[in-house]
């Protein structure tokens, strides 16, 4: 009788070693994937920089002047310029309600939201586009640990100089960093709204790969429901029925987690970059109303 074959004897085609075998290859492409999106994510979220579009200050500037912006001119200190983008008439213009500060989505830069700027104006505000390092001519890497303090720093300036009550307005990932923003209980701020905003950017990289310890690999958080838990102002969700970015229940996820005074406003048959952004439609007034309401003549 033959004897049986030795495991270190088997030939190499034998089912167990083949399984081994795949199994090593699995696991080293597994591996290789994970390593690859962990030096990947900067580029993942700020894919703006990543495309190589980044302009010089000159460009960006001239870029902003076709839409009737300039470079906001007293950057706070420590950072460099341009730190926004504003009207030339923001200084001096009248703005009985106050500042709305912009942080806008990863695929534009701050001058391309001109339709904030007239729809915030016609009601009454001034309008500040802020611009995120690499963005817009602004030098720099994008990180959460560097736009965070920065956009707070500007805040307390603009509130400082006068331009107060200051509102924060953050749409897709500029809606993660207004609530990160807005996570400091000492920032002036008297209310906020996030369009197209999620709970936390991890849940965002789980839906797109599931199989992937995301919550491991991220390095940025962004975690809009941790950050506006002890907010205490007014919070207004401007959300897309189609959204196909940011899945529909990571922003209803949200809305259930956020503390109260709360408002909801849903458009429908809108994807995530298709909401109405004419400035005649009545949303704007719904939205701002809550936020900042009028005070009755």
């Amino acid at each position: 009788m033959a004897a049986p074959i030795s495991p270190t004897k088997r030939p190499w085609y034998h089912p167990i070693r083949l399984l081994r075998r795949l199994a090593i290859i699995a696991l080293t492409v597994y591996v290789v994937i994970c390593v690859f999106l962990f030096f990947s994510q900067n580029s993942l979220t700020y894919p703006r920089v990543a495309s190589g579009a980044v302009l010089s200050p000159e460009r960006a500037t001239h870029i902003a002047a076709e839409s009737k912006l300039i470079p906001w001119p007293h950057t706070t200190a420590g950072a460099e310029g341009p730190q926004g983008y504003v009207r030339p008439d923001f200084e001096s213009a009248a703005a009985p309600r106050g500042t709305i500060v912009v942080f806008h989505g990863n695929a534009n830069c701050a001058f391309d939201r001109t339709e904030y700027v007239e729809a915030f104006t016609r009601r009454g505000f001034r309008t500040f586009l802020y611009e995120y390092p690499g963005y817009g001519g602004r030098p720099g890497r994008p990180s959460e640990s560097t736009i965070v303090p920065d956009g707070q720093a500007l805040i307390r300036s603009l509130d400082q100089a006068g331009y107060g009550p200051v509102y924060v307005w953050g749409e897709s990932l500029g809606a993660g960093v207004a609530a990160a923003v807005c996570a400091d209980p000492s920032l002036p701020v008297h209310g906020l709204v996030l369009l197209t905003p999620w709970d936390n950017i991890a849940n965002v990289g789980l839906s797109m790969y599931p199989y992937i310890p995301v919550r491991l690999l991220m390095i940025d958080k962004y975690d809009t429901i941790a950050n506006l838990q002890h907010f205490p102002h007014p919070i207004c969700i401007v959300r897309s029925a189609e959204d196909e970015v940011i899945p529909p229940p990571l922003t209803s996820n949200l809305i259930a987690h956020l503390p109260e005074p709360k408002k909801v406003i849903q458009h429908e048959n809108a994807g995530h970059n298709s909401w109405p952004s004419s400035p005649d439609l009545k949303w704007w007034d719904d939205a701002l109303d809550f936020i900042a309401p009028q005070k009755a003549p």
